[in-house]
């Protein structure tokens, strides 16, 4: 990949999540106050309707332990009636005066900027202006920018600021001096600030400085005020109090460390574009060297300069030396860059499925699956794009920390959702034996999230290596994946609610890790079409055409460095055709022979498991890359085509032997659909035996010493 540039920058990503809180921020706090003061849903008033649900849930709970043919009822039935409103205006209304507010402050930013500060304009240095000049056409920024200056300050500095179409950097008095004895070092500084103009992440660097100052202390504030007040009331109100303030002071905390992370970003690329500006760091490195000897801290680093380091809006000297040094460090990828992705994007689905003052969408006329598509785009695109840059800089990755990091994030904002508190307190606190198996599992969803997103980008960079737009390339695939995990994502997030609805009603003796894995096998078994089939089709065509694209340009001769090597396997058999074909014969004999009654098919779903397996296997012994995505190709393709082989067999030999009913072997639509469902249902376990399997031979390969080197013979004296 060309440069650090071309795929989509740290800083847009932290910058789009930082937007992403900002209104998932404002949505929380009007949807609560509104449903207070606007929607006339006094606080007694909702008390009393969650302490009814919560009296509702016993009652049903107990009813359900007796007899467990009794019937659910609705909240309704117990005259629990829900006070808060539908008023549409109110949450639009707010976010677009918010809107207005900042684009108030950023068009009056500028001017009131130099008014203040008592800027002036660079007169009477003609050689100056000339050098500045020369250096905005020699980097190419094609904005107007003006040359202030602040001759009172003694210190080295400069800065970028504006708004579209008119941008300003003002040089310090000590820079100014500078420019007479240190040309080099004055130029990279000024470089450095039309950087900034040239990233385009000037104005992203200012609308974080507004949205944090109304959005960060001021919010942290109001929940730690919510937080104080929530002992004063009754009954179920104070869950919800507590997980409104918890959730707030979450988003606080979170738009406090995004701005953060966005501030520092733009510096570290601004200082890159500087280096393939000037081709070399030797400029910037005398700078920071110097600063990091001035700065230095006196004794060993303690913890509490890590937690002051999350909070800088400028990275230190040696920070930048290091990003220097190895610019793969901007692509660096860990535990709190993919925890808060999963954490903004529950965040998103959460706020996005209450609608318009808590009400949720399910009587508005937005789409019922609009949260959660909106939550997985989201969630694949920020965590792909990131991944993506890693995997093409060659940068650290984290996968195992990145992914805990990505399921913590993701069901810690789950969990902490009002109605899931809400659950949790009631029933005599049953819920909350199911928080840490979730949390296992939404750490082991994340974990295979981002092995899959590297399996992808690996794939595919290749094909983004000789595309004319990268970013747009990357983009489409991603976006590709995350329709494609839509339906895993929204069973995932809904699993609590389920599992909860379990251990209260259908096993209350249950204990809560058990119920959760019942429940999880039970729902995949109940929605293989909904689930499990996009999940296993996405995951395996992604990473194929990808590769399927770098195969042909390398095949073509494009691209020079296309060799991996190639499948030594045929097109049958890695579609599993052979083994589909033994499958169908041996379940048509045991079929008629009958050995087993009831346990027929139980045992046909085994052989087609057992066979999945070996085409895998079969298919993929080879050194050729995307191993266990071939190995699923050749699982589909056997469990598809060995059902369907067995259904003609059947049909055949039923309806067109003599004195049978008319021939037709061809299955119909129902058949068809009843061989997709046995493909799905067997696909994931000879899967998973298939990758163990795999693991394992790879790791005896690996423990194997290499052949030895054919050399010169030594004759021993």
């Amino acid at each position: 990949m060309a440069g650090p540039f071309a795929l989509p920058s740290g800083t847009t990503v932290r910058f789009v999540l930082l937007i992403a809180a900002v209104t998932a921020v404002t949505a929380l706090t009007v949807n609560s106050v509104s449903a207070a003061l606007v929607l006339d849903a006094d606080l007694p008033r909702m008390a009393d309707y969650l302490d009814c649900l919560a009296a509702a849930a016993d009652e049903a709970a107990a009813r359900r332990a007796e007899d467990p043919s009794v019937f659910i009822p609705e909240p309704f039935e117990h005259g629990c009636h829900d006070p808060r409103g539908m008023a549409d205006w109110v949450p639009g209304a707010a976010t677009g005066l918010l809107l207005l507010v900042i684009l108030g402050v950023y068009l009056a930013l500028p001017p009131w900027r130099i008014a203040r500060r008592r800027y002036r304009p660079l007169t009477g240095m003609p050689e100056l202006s000339a050098t500045l000049t020369g250096l905005v056409a020699e980097t190419g920024v094609r904005a107007r920018v003006t040359f202030l200056a602040e001759p009172l300050d003694p210190t080295i500095a400069a800065l970028a600021f504006g708004r579209v179409g008119r941008r300003y950097v003002v040089l310090s008095g000590g820079l100014l001096a500078l420019s007479a004895h240190d040309r080099a070092a004055f130029r990279a500084v000024v470089l450095h600030e039309l950087a900034h103009i040239r990233n385009r992440d000037l104005d992203v660097g200012f609308l974080t400085l507004i949205v944090w100052r109304m959005c960060g202390p001021p919010v942290l504030a109001f929940a730690g005020l919510a937080f104080l007040l929530a002992p004063v009331l009754q009954g179920a109100a104070v869950v919800l109090v507590y997980a409104f303030a918890a959730q707030l002071g979450l988003l606080a905390l979170l738009v406090t460390l995004l701005s953060r992370a966005v501030l520092r970003s733009r510096e570290l690329y601004a200082d890159a574009r500087v280096c393939r500006w000037e081709g070399g760091s030797a400029s910037l490195r005398r700078l920071f060297e110097s600063q990091d000897r001035a700065t230095a801290p006196q004794g060993p680093a303690t913890g509490r300069g890590a937690v002051w380091g999350l909070l800088r809006a400028h990275p230190t000297p040696a920070r930048r030396l290091a990003a220097l040094e190895d610019d793969g460090a901007l692509s660096h990828v860990g535990f709190w860059d993919l925890g808060a992705v999963g954490a903004v994007a529950a965040f998103v689905h959460q706020i996005v499925a209450q609608g318009p003052a808590g009400g949720g969408f399910r009587g508005g006329r937005l789409p019922e699956h609009l949260p959660v598509a909106l939550a997985a785009g989201l969630l694949v695109t920020a965590a792909g794009t990131v991944v993506w840059r890693a995997v093409a800089r060659g940068s650290a990755l984290r996968v195992r920390a990145a992914g805990i990091g990505l399921g913590l994030g993701t069901g810690l904002v789950t969990v902490l959702r009002p109605s899931g508190l809400q659950m949790l307190a009631t029933l005599g606190g049953k819920g909350l034996s199911y928080v840490l198996p979730y949390a296992a599992l939404l750490c082991l969803a994340g974990w295979a999230l981002v092995r899959w997103l590297v399996t992808v980008a690996d794939a595919w960079q290749p094909v983004a290596e000789r595309a004319r737009r990268p970013h747009v390339l990357s983009a489409l695939v991603l976006a590709l994946s995350a329709a494609g995990l839509t339906t895993t994502l929204a069973y995932l997030l809904s699993l609590p609610n389920l599992v909860v609805y379990a251990a209260s009603f259908i096993a209350p003796e249950v204990p809560g890790a058990l119920v959760l894995v019942g429940s999880t096998v039970y729902l995949l078994g109940d929605r293989l079409s909904t689930v499990l089939l996009p999940l296993l089709l996405t995951g395996a065509s992604i990473p194929l055409l990808g590769a399927a694209l770098a195969g042909r340009r390398r095949d073509k001769g494009l691209g020079t460095g296309f060799g991996p090597p190639k499948p030594v396997a045929r097109l049958v058999v890695r579609l599993g055709v052979p083994a589909a074909f033994a499958a169908a014969v041996l379940n048509l004999v045991l079929a008629v022979l009958d050995p087993f009654p009831e346990y027929a098919w139980l045992l046909l779903l085994a052989l087609f498991g057992l066979a999945e397996v070996g085409a895998a296997v079969w298919a993929t012994r080879d050194e050729a890359p995307l191993r266990l995505v071939r190995g699923l190709v050749a699982v589909l393709g056997c469990g598809l085509l060995g059902a369907l082989g067995w259904i003609v067999l059947v049909k055949a030999l039923t309806s067109c032997l003599p004195g049978g009913m008319p021939c037709g072997p061809l299955p119909d639509v129902g058949q068809v659909r009843v061989a997709v469902l046995a493909m799905t249902l067997t696909a994931v376990p000879a899967w998973l035996t298939f990758a163990g399997v795999d693991a394992l031979t790879t790791a005896r390969r690996r423990r194997r010493p290499p052949p030895p080197v054919p050399g010169p013979l030594h004759r021993p004296w």
